[in-house]
């Protein structure tokens, strides 16, 4: 379910996704977003009324220091980074986080070039294998196992990609199918295709060269090809149960507990 705020985009609750035996995930429990840098009062008013207990950072150091999240009163923010500062490879210019949106989405294709796309979708894999990502996905799920009422809200950047594989362990302990984890996943290019189409407008006005201009929106949005890369390595265990089992050390009373909690 979309949720409407002024100053930060790709935001939403989960209830919607059917899981287990088409259990659906209680209302205002769970929410998935783009960073809070720029949210107004009246998106903090939405949150406050919505519960929300906990908010969880998966940015890196220097993302936060760049775009630190809106303080709300009475809510516990959690550094919880996926991936090392080190490990996205991109050098962040000066006054990005200063900038319009369609200028960084942009920026940032051509920085990474024609064969961005490619670079995109090879970030995905290391979410579930990397020994870092998987401990602080852990974290995390663990943060959501031990919150007994009220809202966690979770992002990254753009709350696309280590938000992306972060909603889909999720949904995969919450036994979703793995068509409907797409889904959601997808809805995040309605989220942002005005933006994609500005950004390509600029670009054209800037006399980008044309890969480029067809890279920006493989890699401002998402494709589900990325997903399937983290989606295959899960597999590679035999289940979404034997990953958890062997990857995260979360075992079946964990996932019981963590049904328990979120479905009805």
């Amino acid at each position: 379910m979309e949720i409407k705020f002024q100053g930060a985009i790709n935001a939403r609750d989960l209830c919607d996704i059917p899981c287990i035996d088409g259990r659906k995930i209680k209302k205002g429990r769970i929410v998935r977003s783009s960073n809070l840098s720029c949210i107004t009062d009246s998106d903090k008013e939405i949150l406050k009324k919505y519960g929300l207990k906990r908010i969880v950072d998966f940015r890196t150091e220097a993302e936060v220091e760049g775009a630190p999240d809106k303080e709300i009163e009475g809510v516990v923010w959690t550094f919880n980074p996926i991936i090392r500062a080190l490990t996205l490879g991109i050098t962040k210019k000066e006054g990005t986080f200063k900038r319009e949106l369609k200028e960084i989405f942009l920026d940032f294709t051509i920085e990474l070039g024609k064969d961005a796309p490619e670079w995109l979708s090879d970030l995905y894999a290391p979410l579930v294998s990397d020994e870092f990502s998987l401990s602080h996905y852990r974290n995390f799920l663990d943060i959501l196992k031990e919150n007994r009422e009220g809202c966690v809200l979770y992002h990254c950047s753009a709350g696309k990609d280590r938000v992306g594989v972060g909603t889909m362990l999720i949904l995969l302990l919450l036994g979703a199918k793995y068509d409907d984890i797409i889904s959601d996943y997808l809805i995040t290019n309605n989220s942002y295709q005005a933006t994609i189409d500005e950004a390509i407008a600029l670009g054209k006005e800037r006399n980008v060269d044309p890969e480029i201009l067809a890279a920006i929106g493989p890699v401002n949005g998402v494709d589900k090809r990325y997903l399937k890369r983290a989606y295959d390595i899960i597999m590679s265990y035999g289940s979404p149960e034997a990953f958890f089992k062997i990857a995260l050390d979360i075992d079946e009373k964990y996932i019981e507990d963590f049904r328990s909690n979120y479905l009805e």
